[in-house]
């Protein structure tokens, strides 16, 4: 494992390790919750416009014999791009060339906006993508924490070029970013640092978000069956932010991974729904979670809630077990080996976990896990909002 810093700032992770390709994941420290409200979905935007950057992109990628992909969240932008080995150089430079280029087309502007704005009506127009949405807007209502990472009809319509331009300059930049590669790498570190060696420019500091408070949404719409979401958040100020993601990762891994999860063999046995899953991010100051059940009949609504009341309360239980915990602790093993057969995600991991924590060792993240396997997890329970979408 090779942790380079480059006179530009930026972060350079390099593990050489045997695989039949190479990962390599691109991450920018910039997401919805530092952006101004009147131009709500601008880094989003922005993972949009880097690729037109470069004309034919996606055959360029296909090219190299490989693939590209793209998400924004709250805190972060990353691209993730998967090669075979021998055009892991070229794929260096093409990246390089697409981060460091600043020209926005303003037709190619238009195009991409009408692309996003027709994403939004096709999330707005799916409860199941819908309810990840209420979940912060429930705990943190109308501020940078609590608003969509797409942003609005209102708010993407407004951006100009100008806007993406100077956004682009002002965080598209090494400072403000981390590159990780993973797998066969056969370039010398000194000719992958010479290619990005040249990128001079500097990010302006982040915005201090909002975190306002919310309320319990319900929204009815035309559906034949009701979607749930139940949010908290704890304040992480006082806890070392590294044993917060361990631990979170694994009430995750408890709560909804696999057949034999605590919540989904305990609602699949209850018969009243098949699908539960769970999402969380770590914010500035604060871990934030949410549980969203699915397809859930309208009439067993107030069961479904009770019932994932008490899980969460006697959620002890399963620590209480130790021939569940023994076969879960096997489950578990076989995701993390499955999970480290593939050279991107664990690119992708690297990258994230340097964003967030300013640690990057995958493996030893792995063994923390599973030395922790058996910790209860109730502290980081809380008194939650439920957030409903319902049948008119």
């Amino acid at each position: 494992m090779e942790y380079h810093v480059l006179d530009n700032g930026l972060r350079l992770i390099i593990n050489r390790a045997e695989a039949p390709t190479v990962g390599v994941a691109v991450g920018v420290g910039i997401g919805s919750i530092y952006e101004d409200k009147n131009t709500r979905g601008i880094s989003h935007f922005a993972e949009h416009v880097v690729y037109r950057a470069h004309p034919n992109i996606d055959l360029e990628i296909e090219g190299l014999g490989g693939v590209s992909d793209a998400y924004t969240e709250r805190t972060l932008t990353m691209y993730l791009f998967e090669v075979i080995p021998s055009e892991l150089e070229k794929l260096l430079k093409l990246i390089y060339r697409l981060f460091s280029n600043r020209k926005i087309d303003s037709e190619d502007l238009e195009r991409e906006r009408q692309v996003i704005l027709s994403e939004i009506k096709m999330r707005n127009d799916d409860p199941g993508t819908v309810i990840y949405d209420l979940g912060p807007k429930s705990l943190f209502g109308d501020s940078d924490y609590g608003d969509p990472v797409i942003g609005t009809n209102e708010s993407v319509s407004s951006i100009t070029v100008k806007d993406l331009v100077d956004f682009l300059g002002s965080y598209y930049a090494p400072d403000n970013m981390v590159i990780s590669i993973w797998g066969p790498v056969g370039i010398p570190t000194n000719q992958i640092i010479e290619i990005f060696s040249g990128w001079k420019d500097k990010s302006r500091r982040r915005k201090m978000p909002t975190m306002g408070k919310g309320e319990p949404i319900v929204i009815k719409r035309p559906v034949d069956s009701a979607y749930l979401s139940y949010s908290w958040y704890r304040d992480v100020d006082n806890q070392d932010p590294y044993m917060m993601m361990v631990r979170s990762s694994l009430l995750d891994f408890h709560l909804v991974s696999g057949l034999s999860s605590y919540l989904l063999s305990r609602f699949r046995k209850s018969g009243l729904t098949y699908a539960i899953d769970m999402d969380r991010d770590f914010l500035p100051g604060t871990y934030y979670y949410q549980i969203v059940i699915s397809a859930v009949n309208d009439k067993s609504i107030d069961i479904v809630k009770e019932e994932l009341t008490n899980a969460l309360l006697g959620i002890n239980e399963i620590f209480n077990d130790e021939d569940y915990l023994r076969k879960r602790l096997r489950y578990f093993r076989y995701l993390m080996s499955d999970y480290m057969r593939r050279p991107l995600q664990i690119a992708e991991s690297m990258t994230y976990m340097e964003l967030k924590l300013g640690k990057y060792d995958i493996e030893e993240f792995n063994k923390t896990l599973e030395a922790n396997f058996r910790m209860p997890l109730n502290d980081l329970l809380s008194n939650g909002v439920w957030s409903l979408i319902i049948p008119e």
